[in-house]
């Protein structure tokens, strides 16, 4: 049950990764793997063996999860957009306590909150700069250049939890041919996102881990404002009807339920502290 579970997590996380308003590394928060997978990436040689087989099911899944979203998900994030977000709004609510008790367990100060607030402000902004970018967009040529850097932002936003940019996607015109790309493992858009994503997640994970270990206290508190900061950029308001108010509330009612349960079999709290350090010799 174990492994099937790391399998689900692993296709949710690659389900989340395109669509707009999702964030698969705020998944990896609330499932506790965030620390542990930034580590790895880090140091990619150290114990190699041993991580590939821990994770190489779970990226396996996530892959799976991307060409399934890509096709399938993305169809009915379209057509039931509002029910989805409120379902995930609750899934991002119910990781919050958890987050909350982990950063009060680092040496917080200040600068610590600081963090948090600017963090949370960057996340407001972002919901006010894609509200100015108005429904109509600007083309951008199908290139390789530009499926290169549309790989660097989705390997950024992989490992900012609570970040996702495809409404800039969106807005540029590469949004559904990214999608078709993807789902069709069509090689000119492929290899160069992946690519550009590959090489974001190995730069930008050395990093994270480096600010786990010199700033434990700011970077914890720095998730905690970019989840809260992902709340308010998930969350689409009720409907002005009755009806489906009281759906809506009963979705997020029901994803809240749903993250504390899986919060309980692995918490975001159990994550290693910013203390531990990887092991120094890398497996034979």
């Amino acid at each position: 049950m174990e492994q099937g579970l790391y399998l689900f997590r692993g296709f949710l996380v690659g389900l989340a990764g395109l669509l707009p308003g999702m964030s698969g590394s705020a998944f990896l928060v609330l499932f506790g793997m965030y620390r542990p997978l930034t580590t790895f990436l880090a140091h990619p040689l150290i114990h190699l063996r041993k991580n590939l087989r821990q994770y190489a099911p779970f990226f396996l899944a996530a892959l799976a999860g991307l060409l399934v979203g890509s096709r399938l998900l993305a169809a009915l994030f379209e057509r039931q957009e509002v029910p989805l977000l409120h379902l995930f709004t609750g899934f991002m609510i119910g990781t919050l306590p958890d987050l909350y008790k982990a950063a009060r367990k680092t040496r917080a100060g200040v600068g610590s909150w600081i963090t948090l607030a600017g963090f949370l402000a960057a996340c407001v902004g972002l919901a006010a700069w894609e509200a100015r970018l108005g429904p109509d967009g600007i083309a951008l040529p199908e290139t390789i250049p530009v499926w290169f850097a549309t790989g660097i932002s989705l390997g950024l936003c992989s490992l900012l939890p609570g970040v996702n940019v495809a409404f800039l996607y969106i807005h540029f015109g590469i949004y559904q041919p990214l999608l078709e790309g993807v789902a069709s493992l069509t090689p000119r858009v492929l290899f160069p996102v992946a690519i550009g994503a590959a090489a974001a997640i190995l730069v930008f994970a050395k990093i994270v881990n480096l600010l786990f270990r010199i700033a434990e206290g700011p970077t914890h508190y720095g998730i905690l404002g970019l989840i809260i900061g992902s709340v308010y950029l998930l969350y689409p308001g009720l409907d002005a009807t009755l009806r489906q108010p009281l759906l809506h509330i009963g979705l997020l009612l029901l994803g809240l339920l749903l993250s504390l349960m899986l919060n309980q079999i692995a918490p975001p709290s159990r994550l290693p502290s910013g203390s531990e350090t990887a092991p120094s010799h890398p497996d034979k």
